[in-house]
């Protein structure tokens, strides 16, 4: 079985999920290239990439993120697909079928690196991606369509490119995934047919996580991994700090991760008189974060709804804290519930309540017995649930069932 994954900038820092996603097919024995729009940013990548030999399936579209660029090179890939596909140069230019990644040419630029190919199955990665999908399948360049959504794709992006961005590729997609029960039921509201939609989190390599370290546990530790935005809702732990320093007075909080929100939340941290107490250490390497997590008594994300609308989607650092043997605190908020076990992996919150995520943060600094409990009881149900193996076999099920 030939599949394409495509995707949008990869390898990225900050979604080791597809990179965890890619590993797991390769090792299922299934033939998988994976096409991305761009290069990621940042040099800084994830061990597992080079190592697990993920470059050498790995194509670049090489889609100039300058528009002025893209649109100087767009002409001459029309022309070049018209000779040779000339039904695909002609679509790609429907923008009423593809919205926008017609409008801002992606489409030939995907059109190009598929030419001379044909997959069974293009699985494409967010909602938008899918459109891409779309396009490969109507084309030929595929024969099956599956299409995966981890939440901004279904919590944001319909309200800035119309309802109905995505009316094309629901009609085409043989199968839809989404990453928890929330987001499959926001699919299902936007108008995905329900019987094509299945829900498969995103997993965990397990092997990257097969011992356990908790030798340098610092007791009195917080932690949290995740962008500086504001679906992240970092200000409402730091505004909890002075609650939680006043019963715990040599907590520390890391917060690993880059973002717009830097300069504001370093500001807060000030205003707070909590600067000293709180360590912003930028976007780190998948060797520091493991380390973070094994240092860390207590991890948190105490996510939000965004100002947007936008939301968490799955929280991947939440299972990953929890196969280290962290107990975490969350919020109750979109589909994290579905990977947090209430009361026995760690404690949800409602969102914004920096009391409540005070009081049970608290709770497990001050409790090491109860801290340990949890944290046994967390990896135990990561490294059943989110095993990347188990998942993939699921997955690898989808693909036949489709493909049969």
């Amino acid at each position: 079985m030939k599949v394409a994954f495509i995707v949008n900038s990869f390898p990225e820092i900050s979604e080791k999920f597809l990179l965890n996603s890619v590993v797991g097919l390769m090792d299922a024995g299934v033939d998988v290239t994976v096409f991305a729009a761009h290069r990621p940013r940042d040099e800084m990548r994830h061990e597992l990439f080079d190592a697990r030999g993920v470059a050498a399936v790995t194509r670049y579209a090489e889609i100039p993120r300058s528009m002025r660029a893209r649109f100087l090179r767009a002409p001459f890939l029309f022309f070049k697909l018209l000779a040779r596909r000339p039904k695909a140069a002609l679509e790609a230019l429907k923008v009423g079928k593809y919205r926008t990644v017609a409008k801002n040419a992606k489409l030939l630029f995907f059109a190009d690196a598929f030419l001379g190919e044909r997959f069974d199955v293009a699985h494409c990665q967010f909602g938008v991606n899918g459109l891409i999908g779309a396009f490969l399948k109507e084309c030929g360049f595929c024969g099956r369509l599956v299409v995966t959504f981890h939440g901004s794709d279904i919590n944001t992006y319909p309200k800035r490119h119309g309802l109905g961005v995505y009316r094309h590729m629901y009609a085409l997609a043989d199968l839809v995934t989404a990453n928890t029960g929330f987001t499959k039921g926001k699919i299902v509201a936007n108008g995905c047919p329900e019987g094509k939609i299945r829900v498969l989190p995103v997993g965990l390599v397990a092997a990257e996580y097969a011992s356990r370290d908790r030798s340098r546990i610092e007791p009195f530790s917080i932690l949290t991994v995740g962008r500086l935005e504001e679906k992240k809702g970092h200000r409402y732990l730091l505004e909890a700090m002075p609650l939680i320093r006043a019963r715990v007075p040599g907590v520390a909080y890391r917060i690993a991760g880059g973002g717009s929100l830097l300069g504001e939340l370093k500001e807060l941290a000030q205003s707070l008189g909590i600067e000293d107490a709180c360590e912003f250490l930028g976007v780190c390497s998948s060797k520091t974060v493991m380390d973070l997590y094994n240092r860390s008594a207590v991890f948190c994300l105490p996510s939000v709804t965004a100002s947007s609308g936008d939301m968490e989607g799955q929280g991947l650092v939440l299972q990953e804290a929890q196969a280290c043997g962290v107990p975490v605190v969350s919020t109750l908020h979109n589909g994290i519930p579905d990977g947090v076990v209430e009361g026995v992996t760690g404690f949800l919150v409602p969102e914004k309540d920096s009391a409540a995520l005070a009081d049970r943060i608290v709770s497990l600094l001050s409790d090491p017995g109860l801290r340990d409990r949890m944290g046994m009881a967390g990896r135990e149900f990561a490294l059943k649930k989110y095993d990347i193996a188990a998942l993939t076999a699921e997955l690898v099920g989808f693909y036949r069932e489709i493909t049969a």
